[in-house]
């Protein structure tokens, strides 16, 4: 039976000339660090504009554009044989070159075990045709997360609950993939969850993931509220994960919403300057965005996130969910 690995996306060179640009790597397994060949993937630099490859037998790939993209994050997919696909993030920068690991983004991978089809018998007196049965396989087990190996995390959950959250692909989709990570945590890992509409809750202190009934609970008991004002709640969510703070551990906030919480450029403002101010504690920030948003709530999001050293995501169905959030629970290794 095969072993399914993860793919590593191990280097990328990006070089700008005059008409293009030049993109290079390497795609590596990440366990056994051997070169991966014939893995085809796709970069998409915008709608409608997409570049593909495939890796050679050292696993290397290199392909030039005739254009030049701005400095951003752009989304890449990796595909090979008898491997986990990889879907991610890549960052491009000009004139720049540097190793870069994908996050380990576990998606479950069922083993397909291959039987051979035993040989029909017949019987010369009877001239009955007799096929034998072919042996009870048993239901694969799909690859169970683990957290070993990552630092103790102190996790801030600002949930947007205002009435644009009502809808079947924002709060309900965001609360069940609260439930997934909470279920994943271990007993040492803590959570705090305060909420946001007209105004800022903290309806769950800091508690331990070994109290996984209250934290669910509490879950379950989101309600909607009316209109965001996020800017006062993110200053309040930082200020939750200071108090908590882990030294040596994984201390993020995770803003989920759908995104429209801000109230102005001047709140906006302020919330750069707490996100700022945060770092300089060693207090990161993610984003998640529940359901579809405009290109323009989305670039201030990403912005946002980039300032906190964390991550964005638009998130439309539940396995992106779970996948995003057991990352914030890896951000930090021991």
């Amino acid at each position: 039976m095969k072993k399914i690995y993860t793919v590593l996306f191990s280097l990328i060179s990006i070089a700008v000339f005059a008409d293009g640009m030049h993109i290079s790597g390497v795609i590596k397994d990440i366990q056994t660090n051997e070169a991966v060949r014939n893995a085809s993937f796709t970069i998409t630099f915008y709608k409608g504009v997409q570049f593909t490859g495939i890796s050679d037998s050292l696993g290397k790939y290199d392909i030039r554009t005739n254009i030049v993209v701005p400095e951003a994050n752009y989304a890449i997919l990796i595909e090979a044989e008898n491997y986990n696909t990889v879907v991610g993030f890549i960052h491009l920068k000009k004139d720049m070159v540097y190793n870069q690991k994908m996050s380990k983004r576990i998606v479950p991978d069922y083993i397909k075990a291959e039987t051979k089809k035993e040989p029909v018998i017949v019987t010369k007196k009877e001239l009955m045709t007799e096929v034998k049965k072919e042996p009870v396989i048993p239901a694969p087990t799909p690859v169970k997360p683990s957290l070993e190996g990552f630092a103790t995390n102190n996790l801030v959950f600002l949930i947007d609950v205002s009435s644009s959250m009502n809808a079947p692909e924002r709060l309900p989709l965001l609360k069940e993939s609260l439930k997934y990570l909470v279920n994943e945590l271990r007993s040492t890992d803590k959570v705090a969850i305060l909420t946001f509409s007209n105004v800022a809750k903290e309806i769950l202190p800091s508690t331990a993931a070994a109290d996984k009934e209250l934290i669910l609970k509490t879950i379950d008991n989101l309600a909607f509220g009316s209109t965001s004002q996020g800017g006062a709640a993110v200053s309040i969510a930082y200020k939750t994960a200071l108090k908590n703070y882990i030294a040596k551990g994984n201390n993020r906030v995770v803003l989920a919403s759908d995104g429209l919480f801000t109230s102005g450029e001047k709140d906006y403002q302020k919330i750069q300057q707490t996100i700022d101010d945060g770092l300089t504690k060693n207090i990161t920030l993610s984003i998640f965005c529940f359901g579809k948003n405009t290109e323009y709530v989305n670039s201030k999001l990403k912005k946002l996130a980039k300032t906190g050293n964390g991550n964005f995501a638009s998130i439309l169905n539940i396995d992106e969910a779970k996948i995003y959030m057991l990352e914030e629970a890896k951000a930090v290794k021991n």
